[in-house]
């Protein structure tokens, strides 16, 4: 029994003693899983994503920041808030890993109080596979 106690007291102060918050359950951004269906050089392509903040009720009040590497010739990224949607013509054939880096800053918003929880991250990313054929 005492073992317990000591235990749960060096997790209690040692939770408390960080400046950095405890990520029991992790408030970070994220990018969902997907699988982006094929293309091809013929034809438009379209595809989005939406991205949210784990454990965080509040997640609509973060600003999104996002960028993307290995988008065929022919492709873009454009972002709505939380959303990003990659579109274009593709110009060249091939399996294409595509990264999408996601970095947030906030929570922004009339009423709100500067003592907020911090996130665990405020940056993510994801690489998908793009196939154009």
């Amino acid at each position: 029994m005492k073992k317990s106690l000591v235990i749960i007291f060096l997790l209690i102060v040692t939770a408390f003693s960080c400046d950095e918050p405890l990520c029991v359950f992790p408030k970070e951004p994220e990018l969902p899983n997907k699988q982006f269906p094929i293309g091809n050089t013929d034809s438009y392509y379209y595809v989005d994503l939406d991205a949210e903040i784990n454990n965080e009720p509040r997640d609509n009040d973060y600003d999104y920041y996002f960028d993307v590497e290995g988008l065929p010739l022919g492709m873009d990224y454009f972002v709505n808030f939380r959303t990003i949607s990659l579109e274009g013509t593709p110009e060249e054939t091939g399996s294409f890993e595509v990264t999408i880096y996601l970095e947030v800053d906030g929570p922004f918003r009339n009423d709100f109080d500067d003592d907020f929880d911090s996130l665990c991250n405020y940056g993510t990313s994801k690489t998908y596979t793009l196939i154009i054929e």
